[in-house]
């Protein structure tokens, strides 16, 4: 298992270094200069940028589901290499271009449905608590399933959509993206990130009571 995260992170650092490397391409086609207000993105490249967005989920999903046996650990293995992926991604961007400058600058998350965007730090937390769990799920036997339980679905899916919101809340807070942030409405945030911790943990013990209850049968 050692060896096989090992070359998840190898995996997860390319990966996070080929993002920013076309993120790097990206601002020198709309031009230097702060993020905000936003540059639009030439017609040809705006669908192309969204394609690349769902390619790099359906890469990591896929790896994950290679690289390990299980859905608890095939969980883990996403959330690890997502969590790292995230993090290294501003490390690079960072040595290439000295951006961000620290972790209360904003940057424009994604594109899918809408704009998210946010501080920087407010990523790095999230990517932190992924790394808790994928840590966790990793943990389990090979043979353990992935079995969030009804609390654990239902935490995850409003909290996931409450951090959503807030970040594309924040984009129409901008005038669609046309000003510069300011504020961060933290308290819509911490509830998702609640609740997102409270699926986790559900998740936890819901995968590992169901698994000692097959060993019985």
């Amino acid at each position: 298992m050692i060896k096989r995260v090992f070359l998840l992170a190898a995996f997860a650092a390319a990966m996070a270094c080929v993002e920013a490397a076309v993120v790097v391409y990206l601002r020198a086609v709309i031009g230097a200069g702060p993020l905000f207000p936003m540059k639009d993105l030439p017609p040809l490249l705006m669908p192309i940028e969204i394609g690349r967005e769902v390619a790099t989920l359906i890469m990591l999903v896929s790896v994950a589901l290679l690289s390990v046996r299980g859905g608890a650990r095939r969980m883990g293995a996403f959330l690890f290499l997502f969590s790292l992926w995230d993090v290294l991604y501003y490390g690079w961007l960072r040595t290439a271009t000295g951006w961000p400058a620290g972790v209360g600058d904003w940057d424009i998350l994604f594109l899918i449905p809408l704009p998210w965007v946010g501080p920087v730090w407010s990523v790095l937390l999230i990517s932190a608590g992924m790394a808790v769990f994928a840590v966790l799920f990793l943990r389990m036997p090979e043979e353990a399933p992935f079995s969030p339980g009804l609390w654990g679905w239902v935490c995850g899916v409003f909290g996931a959509a409450i951090v959503v919101a807030n970040y594309i809340l924040e984009w129409m807070k901008l005038g669609y993206g046309q000003g510069v942030p300011s504020d961060f409405s933290l308290g819509p945030y911490l509830v998702g990130i609640v609740l997102l911790g409270a699926a986790g943990w559900a998740a936890v013990r819901s995968t590992a009571s169901v698994w000692r209850r097959d060993r019985l049968l």
